[in-house]
């Protein structure tokens, strides 16, 4: 088995580990929360997560370029510049403890989930995303030990803290820290800047609903907000298992100079993630709502249909854009996500206040539409991605929109999707056997 599959396989394991225990405590501690405290004590605590989570962006200002540039060092052999931009990297969350006097919560929780990316990024740059993933499994349980005190918060401080002190020691212990250099900090600050953008984007659309749903609504739309988004963006974390195990690997063939390697894998999984995605949601669209229902406590609304279309859209063109931050086009890529970022931002502005939950909703759907455009048009123009590879996207989304009319509509549009995409199933099923092959 050649090198790229042993790393992919390697990663996409650790990373369906840590991601998926990660990926479930957002839904855990809202469904708990929710059935202890109530709605709008549901709201009122994400909204104070989420600014928490977005405040951590800026105190992780190195993390995406450690990442990227651990891998490229790492292809190169050169162990002493990793340690360098590993140094630097690590003491920049430290920052976020000035925030402690002014909310303890949001200052403990900021730093560290800052300084959890920041591990995060390096373990998988590194190639050694499967330490990462033993302590997301240790964090865990400490985070579910949280809830047995009356402290809304501690689960998270608990969770982050103990992945955060842990891996911090494993670094220490591994002498992975060395002294940090005057040009790596120059390296890191030069790519940083827009992948800060891009990242910071990014992140504003999936914590920014949270609390912008309370300020210009109230904690009880937060907390409906909460229930819906938390299971919906449940979803984001299928890309993002790909995402922590194919970005270093086209940071490594991009040092290789292989750009054709890159764009046929960007076109791979965009197919295969839309195809996945679209399956899933359509499920959801049948089930999902009745059954987080019955979980939160209290009924959802159709916001939560517009959340799932919303987020697949998302996962589809997430494969291109991870394609265009990890190599020189980190610029447009972080461009992009800014883009889709102020469109939702606007849309928030009126139309929480005018519809609610489903304002949030279809303001974010706005957004994720705005970054798939211009993803397309960019990813073909620079990367040799073709438009068509969207296609099923689209169809998808139609079909799936059948469910505002009736469960019997959508049960029909699904049959058609699956018709449709007889020749997407035979190509994602020859994607599958590609990691069962012998290695070339």
């Amino acid at each position: 088995m050649s090198y790229e599959r042993k790393l992919i396989i390697k990663h996409s394991f650790a990373s369906v580990i840590a991601l998926a225990v990660f990926g479930s405590t957002r839904f855990i501690y809202s469904v708990v929360v929710s059935r202890k405290y109530g709605v709008g004590a549901l709201g009122s605590a994400n909204s104070l997560i989420s600014q928490a989570f977005l405040l951590a962006i800026p105190l992780s200002f190195f993390a995406v370029a450690l990442g990227k540039y651990s891998s490229e060092f790492l292809g190169r052999g050169d162990a002493e510049k990793i340690k360098s931009i590993a140094s630097i990297s690590f003491l920049f969350p430290f920052l976020g403890l000035f925030l402690v006097p002014l909310n303890i919560y949001m200052g403990l929780i900021s730093v560290f989930r800052a300084l959890q990316l920041t591990v995060r990024n390096f373990f998988y740059g590194v190639h050694r995303g499967e330490i990462y993933a033993y302590v997301v499994i240790l964090g865990f349980v400490a985070f579910l030990v949280g809830f047995m005190v009356a402290n809304v918060y501690l689960p998270y401080i608990l969770f982050l803290g103990l992945i955060s002190i842990v891996t911090f020691g494993y670094l220490i212990k591994k002498r992975l820290i060395g002294k940090p250099a005057v040009n790596d900090i120059k390296l890191l600050t030069s790519y940083s800047f827009f992948a800060f953008l891009g990242t910071l984007s990014g992140v504003f659309l999936i914590q920014g609903p949270y609390f912008l749903s309370e300020k210009f609504g109230s904690a009880e739309i937060a907390g409906r907000v909460s229930a819906s988004l938390s299971a919906a963006f449940l979803l984001t974390y299928l890309p993002q298992i790909l995402q922590s195990a194919i970005m270093p690997l086209y940071s490594y063939k991009y040092g290789q100079n292989k750009m054709e390697y890159v764009k046929n894998l960007s076109e791979l999984l965009t197919e295969s993630l839309i195809l996945i995605t679209a399956v899933i949601v359509f499920s959801l669209l049948l089930f999902g709502r009745e059954l987080l229902s019955f979980f939160f406590g209290f009924s959802l609304g159709e916001e939560f249909y517009i959340a799932l279309i919303a987020v697949e859209i998302y996962i589809a063109y997430n494969p291109s854009i991870v394609a265009l931050n990890s190599t020189k086009y980190v610029k447009i890529g972080s461009l992009i996500a800014l883009a889709g970022a102020v469109v939702s931002l606007v849309s928030w502005t009126f139309l929480i206040p005018l519809f609610g939950e489903y304002g949030t909703m279809i303001a974010l759907f706005l957004g994720y539409l705005t970054i798939l455009l211009e993803t397309a048009y960019i990813s073909m123009k620079k990367l040799g991605v073709p438009p068509s590879v969207y296609k099923p996207l689209l169809v998808a989304v139609v079909f799936q929109s059948f469910v505002f009319i009736s469960k019997i509509a959508l049960v029909a549009g699904f049959i058609i999707f699956l018709l449709f995409s007889k020749r997407k199933i035979r190509k994602f099923l020859s994607f599958i056997k590609f990691f069962h092959g012998r290695g070339s």
